[in-house]
C-alpha cells in the first residue's frame, strides 16, 4: 500500500482537529509579507513551516480554482508534483489539496494548501513544508489550528510581522528584584526544553547532592492515574531540616536542594510529625496532609534479583502500553517497551479516517507500523531499527539508586527501591513495576 496515502490521511484529519495549545513553541518571522511559522523543537535535519500568503482579493475568481492554481505556482519552485492533484472541501470552509515532490538532496518532502476567506471577504492560502515524516506531521500538524488563528490575528490588523513589534511594559522606577541566570532563561524555552533544563540543573554527580544525614526518610505513595490509566508514583523526600521534596524522581544523593527550590518552588513544603504518621503541609490552602503509602526500601549493594517485572496502563486518549525489565542473577537485564495508539478518542472512524500505531521495541531491535483505514483511504508504513544493544546490559543496586549500562555504550543512574517488603514491586524514576501473574 502507498504512503501517500498515509499523507493524504493526515492533511485531513489535522486540518480539522480541534487543540487546545497556544502559539507556544513556534518561531515567526517574514517573507514578501508572507507569514513564516517554524516549530522551535524541531529535531536537526528535519523540515516542517507553515507559511500564510497575504490574503487578497478573489475578484469573482472561484476559490477553489485560485488555490489550485497557486497551489501548483507554489509547488513548482519546490520540484515536481509527485502525484495528481485533487482538490477536497473542508467541512470549516476553503479548500485543501495535498502533493509531494522530492528536493535537490534527493529526499521526499510532503506539501498541504488550504484556502481560508476571512471575514473582510479576501482569501488567503496556508502552505505547509514537511519532511515525508509521519511523527512529524502529527506533532506539528495537529497545531495548526493555534497558528491560523495567530496569523489571522495579524491579517485582519493588516499587519505583518515587520510592523507588528511585540509589545513592551513601561518602565517603572521601582527597583524589580533580579532573577537568576537559570530562571530567566527558562522562560524563552517551550515546555519540554524547560523541563529538560530544569532536570539538568538540579542534578549533581552521585554523592554529592542529599546527604544520607541529611534525610529524615524518603517515603512513596502510588494508585491509579485515571488520565494516563496506568499507575501514578509519588516519591516525598522529607529532609530533616523540615523541609520536603513532594515529586522526587532522581536519586536523592545527586539532587541540588538549593536548585531545586529555585526552579521548582511548587513542589516544596514542610512537614511534620503526627504520632507515627508522617504530614506535609498544602501551602495555597494551609491546611496538613496525611501521608499515605509507606517508606521506601533501599537495596543492597550490589544486590542481584532473578525476575521479570512489569508496568502497564492505557487510556482512550493516550492509547495502551505494557513495558517490562527483566533482572538476571547474572547482573545482566533486558528491556521491552510496546505501545498502540489510535485517534478514536478524537473522533477517528467516526468524524474522519482512523489512525492506529503500534510500536515494540526490546532485544532485537525497534519496529513500528501505522494503518489509515476510512472512506476512500487505506494504507501503512512499517519501519524497523537494529538498535536491540540499547535494551539490554548490566545492571548495578545500591540504596536508591540503580546504575544501568546499556551494551550500546549508555550509561545512567537512576532513582530505584521496592515499595514493599516481599520485594515483588519497585519503583524506578517515576513508574511502578511490578511481577505480572503466572
Amino acid at each position: 500500500m502507498k504512503n501517500v496515502h498515509i499523507l493524504l490521511f493526515v492533511s485531513i484529519f489535522l486540518l480539522n482537529l480541534q487543540t487546545i495549545s497556544a502559539q507556544k513553541g513556534w518561531k515567526r518571522t517574514a517573507s514578501n509579507n508572507n507569514l513564516v511559522y517554524t516549530p522551535t523543537t524541531i529535531k536537526q535535519g528535519k523540515t516542517f513551516k507553515y507559511i500564510f500568503f497575504k490574503p487578497v482579493n478573489l475578484n469573482g475568481k472561484q476559490e477553489k480554482d485560485w488555490l489550485l492554481a497557486q497551489a501548483k505556482k507554489e509547488h513548482g519552485k519546490l520540484g515536481k508534483a509527485s502525484k495528481p492533484w485533487t482538490l477536497k472541501q473542508e467541512k470549516s470552509g476553503g479548500w485543501s489539496v495535498n502533493n509531494t515532490y522530492t528536493n535537490s538532496n534527493g529526499t521526499k518532502m510532503s506539501t498541504g494548501y488550504v484556502s481560508k476567506k476571512l471575514a473582510n471577504g479576501k482569501v488567503y492560502m496556508m502552505q505547509m513544508i514537511s519532511s515525508f515524516d509521519l511523527v512529524i506531521l502529527l506533532k506539528y500538524g495537529k497545531q495548526i489550528n493555534s497558528v491560523r488563528t495567530a496569523a489571522e490575528a495579524i491579517f485582519v490588523q493588516n499587519k505583518t510581522l515587520a510592523n507588528t513589534p511585540a509589545k513592551t511594559k513601561k518602565k517603572v522606577s521601582t527597583p524589580t528584584p533580579k532573577k537568576s541566570t537559570i530562571t530567566n532563561s527558562t522562560s524563552k524555552l517551550t515546555g519540554k526544553e524547560k523541563r529538560r533544563m530544569i532536570e539538568r540543573s538540579i542534578r549533581t554527580s552521585p554523592g554529592k547532592g542529599v546527604k544520607p544525614s541529611q534525610v529524615q526518610v524518603l517515603w512513596v505513595d502510588s494508585g491509579i492515574d485515571i488520565l494516563r490509566g496506568g499507575i501514578k508514583v509519588n516519591t516525598y523526600l522529607l529532609l530533616k531540616d523540615g523541609t520536603v521534596y513532594t515529586d522526587c524522581e532522581i536519586p536523592p544523593n545527586e539532587l541540588v536542594v538549593s536548585k531545586s527550590k529555585e526552579l521548582q518552588p511548587k513542589k516544596w513544603t514542610i512537614w511534620r510529625k503526627s504520632g507515627t504518621s508522617y504530614q506535609i503541609k498544602n501551602k495555597k490552602k494551609g491546611i496538613w496532609k496525611t501521608l499515605k503509602g509507606a517508606k521506601a526500601i533501599a537495596t543492597i549493594a550490589n544486590e542481584k534479583i532473578n525476575r521479570k517485572f512489569i508496568t502497564t496502563g492505557g487510556s482512550q486518549y493516550k492509547g495502551s502500553w505494557k513495558n517490562s525489565i527483566t533482572f538476571k542473577a547474572n547482573g545482566r537485564f533486558e528491556m521491552s517497551r510496546f505501545s498502540m495508539r489510535d485517534n478514536s478518542g478524537l473522533g477517528g472512524g467516526t468524524t474522519g479516517p482512523s489512525l492506529s500505531t503500534v510500536r515494540k521495541s526490546d532485544k532485537t531491535g525497534t519496529r513500528s507500523s501505522t494503518t489509515v483505514a476510512g472512506s476512500g483511504l487505506g494504507g501503512g508504513t512499517t519501519s524497523q531499527k537494529n538498535n536491540g544493544s540499547a535494551n539490554t546490559g548490566t545492571y548495578y543496586l545500591k540504596g536508591n539508586t540503580i546504575t544501568l549500562k546499556h551494551d550500546n555504550g549508555y550509561v545512567h543512574t537512576e532513582l530505584f527501591f521496592f515499595d514493599k517488603r516481599d520485594k515483588k514491586s519497585f519503583i524506578y524514576k517515576d513508574d511502578r513495576f511490578w511481577i505480572p501473574k503466572p
